[in-house]
Order: structure tokens, then C-alpha cells, then sequence
């Protein structure tokens, strides 16, 4: 079950540096997710998982496995010197045509003073049909983008990226999306006040189509599946 740490997760993550506020001891506390990516890849479609962990203290180590009796184990790499967030994301490698293993997957997060937490998640068998970009139009002397994608349905949203590399650093993201198109200029809403586009640098855009878990409970930590495609542009 996930659990109600799924609240603190748009709180700051330096509420949580300390093992105590006040006369109030704060618990190790975290929330997994797995979730598949589904991108036609070479036109044909395939898929593979993308797993992540979030702990309220810094973490040494976290692992995730399915509960039956044939998966191996995977280690997931930390994001960041603060070791609160775990990642493993998937290499074109990855990807194959047989759909990821439906089911509950646990969740080992190890704080790094030695407390363990066990958690899980369950992968729905609910899947949508891959996100296609039927138009990207990107004026580069004045840096605009128009982009138009496929209707998938049953999705809950759509979203656009760009990041320096495929899940690379994030430098631009739209609002949640019911529209099959977008235009982005430097001065629309979502560019990230902490990095600077370079001028000669190539950037990847990503627009994705995502059904959560439950359609009513959308954050980072219930998503259930993404379909994307991408494109590489030179700023």
C-alpha cells in the first residue's frame, strides 16, 4: 500500500532533515513506484519499466523485486548527494515487445542509519497505445516550438518536457495537457529558474501521454503507465 507520505511530496525535502522537529520524532518514511514506458521504438512497440523511490531521510540503498518467485532483484541509483529520491531508468537496450510483468513489486528502502522500510506497488494491466508527434515545428531564431501529437485514448494527461539529455536534467515543463498540441516560447510558463539554454547545445523534447493508477489521484507516485516519443533540437 502506498502510503501517506505521498502528501509530503510537493513539501520541501529540507522538512525533512532532521530526525526531530521540536519535541516531534519523525519516522522513515518512503513511497515506490513502477511504472511502464511504452515508446515505438524503429516503429514497432515496445516497452519497458521505469522504477522510482522517495524516502523522507537520506537513503544508502533501495531495491525493488515482484513477488513471485522468478524476478531478479534491481538496484536503483540515487539522484542526488541528499540520497531521498532513487531512480532506475531504462536504456533503449531495455526495451522489448513483451509488456512488463503485471502484479505487485516490494520495495526494500535502507535509511542510512540502518532503518529498513518495506513497501509495495502493484502494476495494473491497463495499457495505452503509443504517443505519436505528428508535427514538431522549431523556429530556432526565435526559439518556438509547435507541436502536435495522436489522440491516445483513455489517457489521463498529456505532458512536455525538455531536458538535456533523454531523462536528463529538466529545463522546461508544461502544464498537465488535455490538447493534442502546444506552443512553447522562451517566455512561456514552465522554464526552469535554475538553468540557462546554451546556445549550440542539443536538448531532447519529450511529450507524453501518462494513465495513472487511479484517474482521481495523480502525482508522480501512481503512475500506472507513459507513452512518449521524442525529438532532439539545437537551441
Amino acid at each position: 500500500m502506498k502510503r501517506k507520505l505521498i502528501l509530503a511530496l510537493s513539501i520541501s525535502l529540507g522538512l525533512f532533515s532532521a530526525c526531530e522537529t521540536g519535541n516531534q520524532k519523525i519516522e522513515f518514511d518512503g513511497v515506490g513506484d513502477i511504472y511502464v514506458r511504452c515508446q515505438k521504438i524503429d516503429n514497432v512497440t515496445k516497452y519497458a519499466p521505469v522504477i522510482k523511490a522517495y524516502g523522507n531521510m537520506s537513503m544508502k540503498r533501495a531495491t525493488m523485486v515482484h513477488t513471485d518467485d522468478e524476478s531478479q532483484e534491481v538496484i536503483l541509483e540515487k539522484q542526488s548527494e541528499r540520497a531521498t529520491n532513487f531512480i532506475s531508468y531504462p536504456s533503449k537496450k531495455d526495451f522489448t515487445t513483451t509488456d512488463v510483468k503485471n502484479g505487485t513489486y516490494k520495495f526494500t528502502l535502507t535509511q542510512i542509519g540502518g532503518k529498513v522500510l518495506n513497501l509495495s506497488d502493484k502494476l495494473l494491466k491497463f495499457r495505452l497505445d503509443p504517443i505519436e508527434i505528428n508535427t514538431f515545428d522549431y523556429k530556432k531564431t526565435d526559439h518556438k516550438f509547435d507541436i502536435t501529437w495522436n489522440t491516445v485514448e483513455n489517457r489521463d494527461i498529456y505532458h512536455v518536457k525538455i531536458t538535456t539529455a533523454i531523462d536528463g536534467d529538466l529545463v522546461y515543463k508544461s502544464q498537465r495537457l488535455n490538447n493534442n498540441a502546444i506552443t512553447i516560447t522562451p517566455l512561456s510558463t514552465g522554464w526552469s529558474p535554475n538553468y540557462t539554454m546554451k546556445k549550440g547545445t542539443t536538448y531532447v523534447i519529450s511529450v507524453s501521454a501518462y494513465k495513472f493508477e487511479d484517474s482521481n489521484r495523480q502525482n508522480s507516485y501512481h503512475i500506472n503507465q507513459q507513452s512518449i516519443e521524442y525529438r532532439s533540437f539545437e537551441w
